[in-house]
């Protein structure tokens, strides 16, 4: 009996003990994990301080020996284009304006990684229209803003325009859509919605200065959520700026994006959606107008640990405007998920393979690709992988991985691949 009440009495000490044992590997199990994440955040954050400086310092060397990054995106100067065909003139304003890469430092947006549409204009012709799309309704025309063509509704109720596809049904069951857009003073927003096989509307969302919205089908029922916008981008901020759209439809969720925000949660959508289409309101004066479209399949980060792990992963989600080597910043979701990677399998070493599609010369395609396999490398480097890591090389136009005589295998061949060394 004396034996049984002293195991009693030590199982009543024990047990607290254990429990608090338990408590402190919690504990300790925890702040492990938060230690580690605090290091992914302080490295995108030096990374992102360090490209932002180079900016500041006009692309010169900084304090000591590291050359500041160049992964921000050019200052255009703002510049008016002429009326061409039926097209407006367009505000000086409309010319891009340099974007932060800091301001994305939390960007969680990961692009699918199998291109079905990417059409940033640049093989078709200024005042005409669109080699690769179809007009729905009212005019567009394609005109000079800066740099590069946009696509501008210029009327309708609705203008309406849609990629040309070989089959009408093209969307798979999950999938992302980025472009980018302007908002005139005074203008409609540009809507862009989506059809079912039946050609039945299931899906219509919008994106503009009011915030964010997206109305679908559920039970033949039809629903309509709204995001309103941050002060930063909100109303009259809005305006005269050109903005970065992202949606991504994985599972039975939707999400939206404007620039690095994220505006909008739809949590149980049931419509399958086929294809999409863009427009709204448009006048000459007041014209929607957007560029860079692209459209692929898959999206999230998920992905992209298990290709690494695998030793080889093809990247569609790192993007550069035509012929040049700048990282745009919308880049970052894809870089901060590479990065996350790369720090928690601290002995991997990888090959940064940069590649273009087959117009223009080798020679030139070749030093293009160098250019931006060496950006990639430079930005993962300046947020805290050890150079010694990566290594970059271009291949041009080589080990295509699509028909390049094609406009969707060329597509498909710009890309960046990061290969286990």
């Amino acid at each position: 009996m004396k034996t049984l009440i002293t195991l009693l009495i030590a199982t009543l000490f024990v047990s607290p003990a254990f429990a608090q044992f338990g408590n402190i590997l919690d504990r300790a199990a925890n702040a492990a994990t938060n230690r580690a994440n605090q290091k992914i955040d302080q490295g995108i954050n030096k990374g992102l301080d360090k490209v932002e400086e180079g900016v500041k310092n006009g692309g010169k060397k900084t304090s000591g020996n590291a050359q500041a990054p160049t992964t921000n995106p050019d200052d255009q100067a703002a510049q008016t284009s002429t009326s061409s065909g039926n097209g407006s003139a367009t505000p000086a304003s409309a010319a891009a304006k340099t974007v932060s890469m800091r301001s994305y430092a939390n960007y969680d947006f990961v692009p699918g990684n199998k291109i079905i549409f990417e059409d940033d204009f640049h093989t078709d012709q200024d005042g005409e229209f669109a080699e690769h799309w179809d007009l729905l309704g009212g005019q567009a025309i394609l005109n000079k803003v800066g740099d590069g063509l946009v696509m501008k509704i210029t009327d309708g109720n609705y203008g309406k325009v849609t990629p040309l596809m070989k089959e009408k049904a093209y969307l798979p069951k999950e999938f992302t859509i980025e472009y980018d857009y302007y908002q005139t003073p005074g203008a409609y927003g540009l809507q862009f919605w989506f059809e079912d096989a039946e050609g039945r509307e299931v899906i219509k969302c919008q994106a503009d200065r009011d915030g964010a919205s997206a109305t679908y089908m559920v039970n033949d029922e039809s629903r309509t959520l709204a995001g309103s916008m941050p002060e930063e981008i909100k109303y009259a901020n809005f305006n005269d700026r050109w903005h970065h759209v992202a949606f991504i439809l994985k599972g039975r969720s939707i999400k939206m994006y404007i620039d690095q925000f994220r505006v909008l949660t739809v949590p149980q959508n049931t419509a399958v959606p086929s294809r999409i289409i863009f427009g709204g309101i448009a006048t000459q004066e007041e014209p929607l107008m957007f560029k860079n479209l692209r459209i692929a399949e898959g999206g999230g980060a998920n992905l992209i640990g298990e290709k690494f792990g695998e030793g080889k992963y093809i990247s569609h989600g790192i993007n550069f405007d035509y012929g040049k080597a700048i990282i745009k910043p919308e880049s970052m979701g894809e870089i901060n998920a590479i990065y996350k990677f790369l720090s928690e399998n601290a002995g991997s070493k990888f090959e940064v393979g940069g590649y273009t599609d087959a117009d223009g010369s080798d020679a030139s395609n070749l030093t293009l690709s160098q250019k931006r396999a060496e950006a990639v490398k430079t930005q993962l480097v300046t947020m805290g992988v050890d150079a010694g890591r990566l290594t970059a090389k271009g291949y041009g136009k080589a080990k295509p991985i699509a028909d390049n005589t094609t406009f969707d295998g060329k597509a498909q061949n710009r890309r960046v691949e990061f290969v286990k060394l």
